[in-house]
């Protein structure tokens, strides 16, 4: 044992022979908070350190069996009937009446472009459809070339189509 604890020591049995209250608990004790705690608030003034922990541990219980009744006490409502579900056909409508009206707000949020604008993307869609017809049919041109050159080894016969 240390000085400091030899001397709390000494100081405890002192006290118990005088019968006086124990000397309150420092910051740089070991008796922890509860503990000092619970000595503050003993009606005994002599307890032994297993005591003052009993102590602590009992108190401990009593305020989370408070807590416990409190919270069952505010959670306590008269208990309600248990509602049926209506009906499979109304709940059927119920649904599809709900998405129509998601759809609706959805419509509200959609930008809707202007003629100019449409009529702007609508000519370069047709242009590069174009465009790709005739690369298309360049590359058809060829192969068919390609083809009857290989098959018929000039191309003295060969007509475009």
């Amino acid at each position: 044992m240390g000085s400091k604890s030899k001397r709390r020591h000494a100081q405890k049995q002192y006290n118990r022979a005088q019968n006086k209250a124990p000397v309150p608990a420092t910051a740089n004790s070991a008796v922890d908070d509860e503990t000092a705690a619970v000595m503050a608030d003993t009606l005994s003034p002599i307890m032994t350190p297993k005591e003052l922990r009993k102590a602590a541990k009992e108190r401990a219980k009593q305020e989370k069996r408070l807590k416990k009744e409190q919270a069952k006490t505010a959670s306590e409502k008269p208990k309600e009937k248990k509602e049926k579900k209506p009906f499979f056909l109304v709940r059927f409508f119920k649904w599809i009446g709900r998405g129509i009206v998601s759809i609706c707000s959805e419509l509200k949020k959609v930008h809707w472009p202007t003629f100019k604008q449409v009529m702007k993307s609508t000519g370069i869609v047709l242009g590069i459809v174009v465009i790709f017809g005739v690369l298309l049919f360049g590359m058809w041109i060829l192969f068919g070339l390609l083809h009857y050159l290989l098959v018929n080894g000039s191309l003295s016969g060969w007509t475009l189509f």
